[in-house]
């Protein structure tokens, strides 16, 4: 629920953030920046109703220090991402390799 509360906040304010970039005096903008709007609220919504759930089960303390954690490994899974991107001149490396991709896919099609 941490994991998913840090994303679902993180994403409420990313949306208000790019709201901000769009001018209110074009109509294809101002209906873009309504919609960007809903779903920054829809998503606070879920970020809201996570904690509420997280706060139910343990302790504010608890739930503070699990936010922590998760909001720490975010930011470290972000930074590996790009330090990955700078050392590779801008290409993503895969995580797997070919031969376990076409494994994976035999296995699919068996199953």
């Amino acid at each position: 629920m941490a994991s998913t509360y840090t994303l679902e906040l993180d994403a409420s304010k990313d949306y208000m953030r790019m709201t901000k970039v769009l001018p209110d005096d074009e109509l294809t903008a101002r209906n873009l920046k309504r919609g960007m709007l809903s779903i920054a609220q829809d998503e606070a919504g879920h970020a809201a109703y996570l904690y509420e759930a997280m706060m139910q089960r343990m302790s504010a303390t608890q739930v503070q220090k699990l936010v922590d954690e998760w909001r720490a490994r975010k930011v470290n899974a972000m930074f590996s991402m790009a330090g990955n991107i700078f050392q590779n001149n801008g290409k993503l490396r895969l995580l797997v390799q070919d031969s376990e991709l076409s494994l994976n896919s035999q296995l699919i099609v068996k199953n």
